[in-house]
This record gives C-alpha cells, structure tokens and sequence, in this order.
C-alpha cells in the first residue's frame, strides 16, 4: 500500500511540476510593465560579466534573485526564457513544498494536490517574471512552514534549514520577509523557554553557516558592509515609515490611511479573512474541548499562523503594487484542514467542508481570470491585449513575449518598439563611455555593453533618494558623482516609458557642477552630454 502512496505521490508531483512551470511561463509571455517586469534583468547580466548590486548600483530590493538570474542566465542563455524559468522555477518551488508539507498531515493526497495546484496557480503567474515581492513571499511562507514542521516533526534538518530560508527571504525582499522573521525569533523564544530546547543546537549550526556564507559573500564581493546596511535596510526603512505615517513623499497608493478602509482590510482580503476567522474560530472550539487549559502545540502554531497570515496583509497594505498574497487562500485553507483532522473538531461536518471546497474553486477561477488572464499586477486590465505583438521584432532573444505595455504607448506598440529599436541603434552607434536611465532594464544585455546603469528602479524617493528631503541624498549623489568620474562617462541617455516621464532627474545636482548640454533624439529619448565648462 505504501508503495502505491509512493508512486502517486511522485505521479502527482511530475504533474505538478509541469504545470506550475507552463502556468507561470504562459501569463509571463502575455504583455508587461516595464519597471516591474525587467527588475532582474540586466542586474542579472551584469553579474555575468562581474558586476555586483550594491557596489555598482544602487538597489533597494533584496539582491539573491539577481545571483538567482545570473545562474539562469549562465545555464540557458542570456534570453527572455532564461528569464521566465527563473520565474517559472519559484513557482514550482511553492506549489511542490505546499504539496510536501500537506502530505505529513493530511491523508488525503488528492485534497493536498488540488490545494497545491490552486497555489501555482495564484502565486507566481500573478507577476510572471522574477519579482522581488513574490520571492520574498514564497521563502517566507517556505520559513513558516519549516517552523511549523520543525514543532511537530521535530526534526534536526528542519532546525538547520530554517535560518538559511530566513537570511535568502530577507535577501530577496525586506518585507515580508522582515516581519516573518521577527515572529519566527519571537515565537522561536518562546518555544526555548515552555516546549523544547533540543532544536537550539541545529538553529545554532543552521545560523552560523547562514552567517558564514553571508560574510563569505561579502568579502568575494567586495561589498562595501556600510553601502548594504544604507541601500538594504536604512534608506528603506524610510521609504516604509513615509508609507505607514503617509507622508507626503510616499507613494500614494501606498499610504497606509488610504488603505484602512472596510473595502481595503475586510473585502479585499475577505477568503484570506474567511480562513483567518476559521483559525480563530477552531482555537477557541480546541481550548473549549480541553479539560484544563494549557498551551499546546496546536494552540501554540495556530496563533503563530494566524499572526503571520495578518503580517501578511499588513505587507500587502502599504505596497505600491497590486495585491499578490492570494495565494495564501488555499494554504491557509490546507493549514486549517490539518487543524481540524488533528483535533477531530468538525471532522463530519459536511456544511463546512462544501462551503471550503467553494470558496477555494471560487477564490481560484476569481483571481486568476482578474490577476492572471487580465495581467492586473501589471496593470494592463483596462488594456486590450489582442492588440499585443511579437516582442522579436525588437530582438529574436525576447521570443516568444507577446510586447503590449500599459504605458503612454498602450494603444500603439508598433510604435513602442519602433521607438525602442531606433534608440537601441543610437546608443549602439555611440562608442564613447556612456550611462543610460531607463525603465527599459535590458538594453545592456542586447548590446552586451556595459552601460553604467545607477539603479536598479527609477522612483523618485521610494526607490532611491531623489530630493534633498531625504537624508540619504547626499550618499547618493556621491555614489553616482564616483560613478560618472570612475567610468569616465560623457554621455547619460535618458529612455522613458512616456514623454518627460524622468523629468523629477535633476541634472545639476546629479553632474555635481559639471556643465552639460540636453538634446532629444526622439520621443522617448534624451542625451546628456558632459562637456568642459568655458
């Protein structure tokens, strides 16, 4: 019998594999938004050819996915489809753990292989391509999920894996991956002090070789330790608290009193709520049902879950971007089966099992003909998308991308990509050393050029300091003063998604008194040329 279990657990994870791979590879190719879709893109190039984040440009987003796409790079060819298997990889990373960590409790495997399909389709796809949210979500999800089975299975290889799964979930995103993990130290304590102390010593051996690696990296890298700590953790901890106080510099659809509406916190999140409310409820039935009260296992791991599930929302609320936590519906949905076949609460009670088999089949058809099928993440639901065109006319390495922006050029991406080629070829023909700003992270890749690029993203004060308000401005202007002088640059292109989109750039600040002439080339594109002062 257990032989049998064995192969069809192997048969539904090959099936697994393969469609959570196609399902995220599909919604990848259809359309994009420029900021967000070529995040990793010639960051990951750049790595290839020795270049590191941090040191050689700014970022605020975790750094692991960069090295993560340099692999794929290096493995696949520097393409668009080197790209999206990176994307693809994650996604088959969760659904496969979700359907590995069902399967330890749950005895139905077919209920652990549906809740596990539902989850690849909801997780990744939502974005499609590399992502530094949905990386940090997926390991943080990866952490909380070896906490649990770390409690319950108590077992030394859980203990040992969980800090490395902490360190790259915070190396790929601060949040959520911050809050995580402090309720993971939190409830870690906690746990030392009333359950277990035997796990320390594997925690320990897991932390240190974390730290080891880390350190390691550092000094292969030659990263400056001050230039992590300002880019990963100080200058965005200001970019977070502007949103939290809704400051006037945060993003505005990131401001936390916008968000804390009935419609923003309950009906946004309502089958996330459903399933945080079941948790609840079943506590309370499961503290009812107790003779003498005291803190068990289940009590203890099920308010663990219940206050990550809430961080979660919290993370999602002051983002900039569209919701991309719903994947947690159906392993919040798998976390309270388990709950409830452990405690026998409710076990033969069919009305609720029909109302979770529903709102799962619901929640699942609904987000993804919203978030997948109509691309929401990436803005391009109120954009036809049967007017998008083969992205190889621009270049044969984006194969098989289907190129329709929500940008100015919407309507019109024949023109959009016309416009990108003629300034691909300007910039080609420029053989000085030269910089280039733009949404458009891809162009050094295409060229194989090394094209200075100062950031990661272009927004002004929440991806990089772009005013005098901000306290860290004048750290960067030194850091891209060193850029300029150290790569004897003469000429920044400045490409945008839109006329005057970078108008907020300001020059004089950034060129620190050198003198220089602006000259549009296009609709799109403008140089700047440094030039001796007279």
């Amino acid at each position: 019998m257990n032989v049998k279990l064995n192969y069809l657990k192997f048969f539904l994870s090959i099936i697994l594999i393969i469609f959570s791979f196609y399902i995220n590879y599909y919604y990848a190719n259809k359309g994009l938004y420029p900021i967000d879709s070529f995040t990793f893109f010639d960051t990951g190039y750049y790595i290839t050819q020795g270049k590191h984040p941090i040191k050689d440009f700014w970022v605020i987003s975790g750094i692991f996915p960069d090295y993560i796409q340099a692999i794929f790079f290096s493995l696949f060819g520097k393409n668009w489809n080197s790209y999206i298997y990176h994307s693809s990889f994650f996604n088959i990373l969760i659904s496969l753990f979700i359907f590995f960590f069902l399967n330890q409790f749950n005895k139905n495997i077919f209920t652990n292989f549906f809740l596990s399909m539902c989850v690849g389709i909801l997780c990744y796809p939502v974005v499609g391509t590399p992502f530094p949210y949905q990386h940090s979500f997926i390991l943080s999800v990866i952490s909380l999920l070896v906490f649990y089975l770390g409690v319950e299975k108590n077992h030394k290889i859980y203990w040992f894996c969980l800090p490395i799964l902490m360190m790259l979930s915070f190396l790929s995103m601060q949040l959520p991956s911050g809050l995580i993990n402090l309720l993971i130290l939190i409830f870690l304590l906690f746990y030392l002090i009333y359950f277990d102390k035997s796990f320390i010593k594997y925690f320990t051996f897991g932390f240190l070789f974390s730290l080891f690696s880390l350190l390691s990296f550092i000094f292969i890298t030659k990263i400056n330790i001050g230039d992590l700590i300002e880019q990963l953790i100080l200058f965005p901890l200001t970019v977070g608290e502007g949103r939290i106080i809704s400051s006037e510099n945060a993003f505005e659809s990131a401001k936390l009193i916008n968000k804390l509406t009935i419609r923003g916190t309950i009906g946004h999140f309502k089958f996330i709520n459903f399933f945080i409310l079941s948790n609840i409820f079943l506590i309370f039935l499961h503290i009812k049902n107790k003779k003498k009260f005291k803190v068990d296992n289940i009590i203890f791991l099920n308010i663990f879950v219940l206050i990550c599930s809430l961080s979660f929302i919290f993370h999602q609320l002051i983002t900039a971007n569209q919701t991309f936590i719903f994947s947690l519906i159906p392993i919040l949905c798998g976390l309270v089966i388990i709950q409830i076949d452990k405690t026998k609460i409710l076990k033969k009670n069919k009305i609720f099992n029909f109302i979770i088999a529903v709102i799962i089949i619901f929640s699942t058809v609904k987000y993804h003909i919203e978030y997948n099928d109509k691309r929401k993440f990436m803005d391009l639901q109120n954009v036809n998308l049967s007017r998008a065109i083969k992205a190889s006319q621009l270049d044969s390495r984006f194969d098989k991308l289907k190129w329709i922006t929500p940008t100015y050029f919407s309507n019109s991406p024949n023109e959009e990509l016309n416009l990108l080629d003629e300034s691909l070829q300007i910039i080609k023909k420029d053989k000085s050393k030269k910089m280039l700003i733009t949404h458009y992270q891809f162009f050094s890749l295409l060229l194989n050029e090394d094209l200075n690029i100062p950031n990661r993203w272009y927004y002004p004060n929440n991806t990089f300091p772009s005013s005098s308000e901000n306290k860290y401005y004048t750290s960067y202007l030194k850091k891209f003063d060193k850029k300029i002088y150290d790569g004897k640059i003469k000429s920044i292109y400045v490409l945008e998604t839109a006329p005057d989109e970078m108008s907020f750039l300001k020059f004089t600040n950034l060129l620190n008194r050198r003198c220089f002439q602006k000259e549009k080339l296009n609709k799109i594109l403008f140089k700047i040329s440094i030039i001796n002062c007279s």
